[in-house]
């Protein structure tokens, strides 16, 4: 499983925001923050993981909580591994004026495998990340919003393993009745503290997803989500690509319920993701 998080792709949350522990083909401290971009996180309409252009409102809140279980079979060179890979995560959103939210995350992943008939586990990280969301932008249906971000994310079982991540991502966000079209293009610095992962992994890392919802009717939504991001590992150029659905359940004014299942459409993701959520709104 790939580390999802680093606030930032939190990142995908990522990153939420792909998010894994065990990173194929490199070592598990390269696979440290991406946010969120990735699978799930928290700060988008969760399954998804591209991020919509609204905010809350002043004087809202916003907590949400979600899992993800996902797998993966790689084989290379005749080496064939198999990963299983757990995370959990929460966040909360806080209206701070009707065009800015705050945003606190907490992302935990780990993992367990087998390589060739040898079985290992990944005790995983603990991700932290702080978001502002501000829309700057809103006519006839589009919007515009920036989201800055700054992550924090260290290794469990690891001493003074740890990495500090910025970033910045622009969201966009087009309603045509009960369609809605959602672009995110972010970048995030990760700021590795030790040298084997610096010279392991890259720390500029470039974001892009495209989301699609629709109303079907008044409590259900269904979204499509396509995203890809530069591959940490700096021995790949081959980059991490998935594709994503899921739907959203209001159940009352107060409570949503989300799923969805993610593909791995090249060998830097993930096969399989499966993503359970639960918001609730006040």
């Amino acid at each position: 499983m790939k580390r999802n998080i680093a606030l930032l792709y939190f990142i995908p949350l990522p990153h939420m925001i792909g998010g894994a522990v065990k990173s194929k083909n490199i070592s598990i401290a390269c696979a440290a923050m991406l946010t969120l971009l990735s699978s799930g996180t928290c700060y988008a309409a969760y399954p998804l993981v591209c991020d919509d252009a609204e905010t809350l409102g002043k004087g809202a809140v916003q907590v949400e909580f979600n899992a993800q279980i996902s797998y993966d079979n790689e084989t290379t060179n005749g080496s064939t591994t198999k990963t299983d890979g757990t995370q959990l995560a929460a966040a909360i959103t806080a209206g701070v004026s009707d065009k800015l939210d705050l945003i606190f995350g907490i992302t935990r992943p780990w993992g367990n495998g087998d390589s060739d008939g040898t079985s290992f586990n990944d005790a995983g990280s603990t991700d932290f990340a702080l978001y502002l969301k501000w829309q700057i932008y809103k006519q006839e249906g589009f919007s515009i919003a920036v989201r800055p971000q700054l992550g924090y994310s260290y290794s469990v079982g690891t001493e003074n393993d740890y990495t500090m991540s910025y970033g910045t991502t622009l969201v966009f966000s087009k309603e045509l009745g009960p369609l809605a079209f959602h672009l995110n293009a972010g970048y995030t610095f990760n700021d590795h503290n030790r040298a084997e992962v610096r010279d392991a992994c890259r720390d500029s890392i470039w974001n892009f997803s495209l989301a699609t919802t629709y109303q079907i009717t008044e409590d259900l939504k269904l979204g499509a989500d396509f995203g890809t991001s530069t591959y940490e590992d700096k021995s790949s150029s081959e980059m991490p690509v998935f594709g994503l659905g899921g739907m959203i359940y209001t159940v009352n004014n107060n409570l949503d319920l989300s799923a969805g299942l993610k593909l791995g459409l090249t060998k830097p993701e993930d096969d399989l993701t499966g993503c359970f959520g639960i918001t609730l709104k006040y």
